[in-house]
């Protein structure tokens, strides 16, 4: 099988609007490390993560509207904690304009849009994944999780086929595994109480 994914052109990637008023937050200049999370939803795994990582900075990336609001109500209703940052914004605007190379350690893609009618949309098949891995630093991981095995397979091919990542660690996880176990997320949720099972892989940038 070949492997193929189109050049990354930056400059057909907007500047997203409210670019020009963005200033980072001074936790996020105090040297401490800085994740990703694209696609949070309603904000279920960037607040938890938070909470159980104070040392840590996360950048959590909603586009949807009606979601990042949700998402934003929670964190008001956490305290607002300052080592999230809560973005409304198309990520591949703003990781592009906003983020500099090797300055991310960890990214999240928990259950993207498997996206079956528009394969070539797939995060690890679009131009943008370039992008993407420019920001991270060398010893970085990314974590994808989804409820299709067919999709994490395929994202373990490009990922090492590909882009020269590794697979540091796969994991299966099924409702009667560990009941005490809490969803990352409320995709999670629904895939767990519904029988289905969960593939989750964690890719390292060397």
């Amino acid at each position: 099988m070949s492997l193929s994914v189109r050049t990354f052109d930056r400059s057909k990637v907007p500047i997203p609007e409210r670019l020009a008023s963005f200033t980072w937050p001074s936790p996020f200049n105090d040297g401490s490390p800085i994740d990703l999370e694209i696609g949070c939803g309603v904000g279920l795994h960037p607040i938890r993560y938070a909470l159980a990582n104070p040392d840590r900075r996360l950048i959590a990336i909603e586009h949807t509207k009606e979601k990042f609001e949700s998402f934003y109500r929670r964190w008001l209703k956490h305290d607002s904690p300052l080592q999230l940052l809560p973005v409304h914004a198309d990520a591949v605007h703003w990781v592009t304009h906003v983020l500099k190379p090797e300055s991310i350690d960890r990214v999240f893609l928990l259950y993207p849009n498997p996206e079956p009618k528009a394969p070539n949309q797939r995060w690890l098949r679009r131009p943008f994944f370039s992008r993407l891995l420019s920001v991270m630093k060398s010893g970085g991981t990314l974590t994808l999780a989804t409820n299709i095995e067919s999709y994490v397979d395929e994202a373990i091919l490009y990922a090492t086929d590909f882009w020269n990542l590794t697979v540091s660690e796969r994991r299966v996880q099924r409702a009667t595994d560990d009941p005490s176990l809490s969803p990352r997320t409320h995709f999670e949720k629904k895939y767990l109480e519904r029988g289905e099972t969960c593939f989750d892989v964690t890719f390292l940038k060397k």
